[in-house]
């Protein structure tokens, strides 16, 4: 079974999000901003309460799209 183009990109993307916050060329400050990012998604605590149909659940799902668009600007190669 093939997933759809969009699902995989989306798939590749996390997976490089992944590779640059536990890769040791990563500075410091990308690994806090994601590590932040994701905890504040997951956390019951939330700028638009969950219970809000909808909006809710959108502001937490377009953090974690922002914040995997932006690992992916970065490389887990060292520079030399």
């Amino acid at each position: 079974m093939q997933l759809p183009p969009q699902i995989a990109r989306f798939w590749r993307m996390f997976v490089h999000a992944k590779d640059v916050f536990v890769s040791p060329a990563t500075p410091l400050y990308v690994k806090v901003v994601l590590a932040f990012g994701i905890l504040y998604a997951l956390s019951p605590y939330d700028l638009l309460p969950d219970w809000m149909p909808l909006i809710g659940v959108v502001d937490d799902l377009a953090l974690v799209a922002l914040l995997i668009s932006w690992a992916n600007r970065f490389s887990t190669h060292k520079r030399n």
